[in-house]
């Protein structure tokens, strides 16, 4: 071989310093033109200028610094939080805590119901079923209370709606579930006093102007009471006349058969509803005398004293 090189074989040298990176022969980076001393780049990774060429930290991508947290505050991942009443981190970091139709809330590290969404309510005091009750109380709508009248319908408590019993009113009924029928209704219900006197004998009116008027006397005033007005259930009490002038009450719309009535009296019950009590009817033939009372201790003594005939009750009285 020829000690002089060949011209493909200097050509192959010079190729191969360039791919390694090495000075040109006049000291300069071979294929940059630049002085080998300032290198291609700098801050190359593992340099010793302070510097590092990874990803920076604002990037995300390195290492992050758990935050400073004051007391009862403990750091969980990059916030600071309160683990007794964090609903996100609730007793321990990372816990968050869901209650179904409802804020949640977090007392005591321990999860709990908050708020319920509009429309739901917390029925069974269960966390783990949340606000489960659908309300669908219509407030004001029409109700049947416990004593049978027509009650509104209350929401204060959407798991326990109410049912208001209605106002009192004129018509022989317990409206407001009191217990008592149409008490403290002034005229709702009128007296029915009791006199004697001369050929009438026993005499009952709703009239005073009567009973002075026939020349009475007074036995019992207020003796009892009936309704002026016709009511859904009750009966009519009818004051008719015989033939020598005394009256009887019966419910009969012929007087027994024996002519119209000269007036009704007033509306009783046939029953002993709202604490009606039966009106005894007793008869005298000799007198031809008719007696009402409303105590049997009374109808009693008149059958066992005075000659009268039992003949049981037209109805019951107030």
């Amino acid at each position: 071989m020829s000690s002089r090189a060949s011209w493909s074989e200097r050509a192959l040298v010079l190729l191969g310093v360039a791919a390694c990176g090495g000075g040109g022969a006049d000291g300069t980076d071979a294929g940059t033109g630049a002085p080998a001393s300032e290198g291609a780049g700098t801050d190359a990774p593992g340099s010793t200028d302070g510097t590092d060429d990874g990803v920076a930290d604002s990037e995300g991508d390195g290492p992050s610094t758990p935050p400073d947290c004051v007391a009862p505050e403990v750091a969980c991942g990059q916030v600071c939080a309160d683990l007794d009443v964090d609903p996100s981190n609730c007793g321990q970091c990372g816990v968050s805590c869901v209650v179904d139709n409802a804020d949640a809330t977090c007392v005591a590290g321990a999860c709990a119901l908050g708020t319920c969404d509009v429309g739901w309510a917390d029925c069974d005091a269960d966390l783990a079923t949340g606000c489960e009750h659908v309300i669908d109380c219509d407030a004001g709508s029409g109700c049947a209370t416990a004593c049978g009248s027509t009650g509104a319908v209350g929401c204060g408590d959407p798991c326990a709606p109410t049912c208001a019993p209605p106002a009192e009113a004129c018509n022989a009924l317990d409206d407001d579930c009191d217990g008592a029928c149409d008490q403290a209704l002034v005229g709702c219900r009128i007296p029915v006093h009791r006199a004697i006197g001369g050929a009438l004998g026993h005499f009952y009116t709703t009239n005073l102007d009567e009973i002075g008027a026939n020349g009475l006397t007074m036995e019992v005033q207020d003796f009892f009471f009936v309704y002026p007005e016709p009511v859904d259930g009750l009966i009519p009490l009818f004051r008719c006349v015989k033939g020598g002038g005394r009256r009887f009450l019966t419910s009969s719309i012929d007087c027994e058969g024996t002519a119209a009535p000269e007036l009704t009296l007033g509306f009783i019950a046939p029953d002993d509803r709202c604490a009606a009590t039966p009106l005894y009817r007793v008869y005298a033939p000799g007198s031809d005398d008719h007696f009402y009372t409303t105590s049997l201790a009374e109808r009693d003594n008149a059958i066992a004293m005075f000659g009268y005939q039992d003949q049981g009750s037209p109805g019951s009285v107030f």
